[in-house]
């Protein structure tokens, strides 16, 4: 059999959906469990036939019936964050002697679910997933009842899985008030996707502070970070809002804004105070050096990593985990401070 052959071989999710069931009748019945209908036992059977079903047998014949493998999925590959992220969980799973099956979803909620019925197919021990859009429920329908899994980043409404996060909304109500600090009067904030979980909780934390201080918010909103372009920083940001200060809520929004700052002529720091939520390689090399909320990437895939091996060893709870980590607000130049990397602790974790 060809690699391309085996990948597009039909897995027990195709099997379920042939036959009518649920992934959970059909994980039953490949299982040999007694406690399904004969009906639907044959069903499952038939289907298999039909489709050529055939299971990993390899896994399933290991006592532990485990794989040694957890998959990992992620939105976008090329982003910082994500990489030390799945760096730290590779760290975790080869010192329990596991590997990782990385897939990116880059952002399409059928794209990841497609890439969730492959590794559930390839029979992964466990998954750690970057949720594309946490609003809804996109993948538990296609997540056999035994699978393991821990969501970061964003947590997925109404979901059982044990998620990592961070203090989306404090953080970015702590990086609001220090700009208040300053004196300045019209923060704008710049976010894009503002449907997703980390920058409705990052413009949230963002009105707080506006609000406390008695002040009007003015926020901007794109639907994808590639529309922020100069013309759109120039009418939406200066001209509408008249800013004095400005806070992109990610990293992307912070170098697409810093480039149209360079096009429309405007120094960082000196023209117009700037604060990214989301630090980034050579900030503090920039001049002036770019001040940022410092998200702990790394410590997002240990404390992911962890709780899914906690779970596989049987050493967690069947209440759902939810951690909540800290960011460092890193002082810099261009918000209007004159330091050299000084660091505020801006959130607690909570557990």
């Amino acid at each position: 059999m060809t690699a391309t052959q085996n990948r597009n071989a039909p897995t027990l999710v195709d099997v379920a959906r042939e036959a009518g069931v649920s992934l959970k009748t059909a994980s039953r019945v490949l299982n040999g469990a007694s406690s399904v209908k004969e009906d639907k036992t044959s069903k499952v059977r038939e289907a298999m036939a039909r489709l050529g079903y055939r299971p990993n047998e390899l896994a399933r014949g290991l006592k532990a019936r485990k794989s040694a493998a957890i998959g990992m999925i992620v939105a976008n590959l090329s982003d910082p964050f994500t990489a030390s992220a799945v760096k730290a969980v590779q760290e975790v799973a080869r010192a329990n002697g596991h590997v990782v099956i990385l897939a990116s979803s880059g952002g399409y909620l059928d794209v990841e679910r497609s890439e969730i019925e492959s590794l559930v197919g390839r029979q992964i021990d466990g998954l750690i997933i970057a949720p594309a859009d946490g609003r809804s429920d996109n993948f538990s329908d296609v997540i056999p009842p035994e699978l393991k899994v821990v969501t970061f980043d964003q947590p997925v409404k109404n979901s059982p899985f044990d998620v990592v996060k961070i203090a989306n909304r404090r953080s970015a109500k702590e990086a609001t008030q220090h700009l208040l600090g300053h004196g300045f009067q019209r923060i704008v904030a710049i976010g894009a996707r503002p449907h997703l979980y980390t920058c409705s909780e990052r413009l949230a934390g963002y009105c707080d502070a506006i609000s406390n201080a008695s002040l009007e918010p003015r926020m901007c909103s794109v639907e994808h970070e590639m529309a922020l372009t100069s013309e759109w920083l120039s009418d939406s940001v200066f001209k509408k809002h008249k800013a004095d200060a400005i806070i992109p809520m990610n990293w992307v929004c912070t170098m697409l804004t810093l480039r149209g700052l360079r096009v429309l002529g405007k120094e960082p720091g000196r023209d117009v105070p700037i604060l990214s939520f989301d630090d980034f390689d050579l900030a503090d090399m920039l001049s002036p050096s770019i001040s940022a909320v410092r998200q702990p990437a790394a410590q997002f895939g240990y404390e992911a990593a962890r709780l899914l091996f906690n779970r596989l060893n049987g050493q967690a709870s069947e209440k759902r985990a939810s951690i909540v980590l800290s960011t460092e607000l890193i002082l810099r130049e261009s918000c209007g401070c004159n330091l050299s990397g000084r660091r505020h602790p801006a959130t607690r974790p909570r557990r």
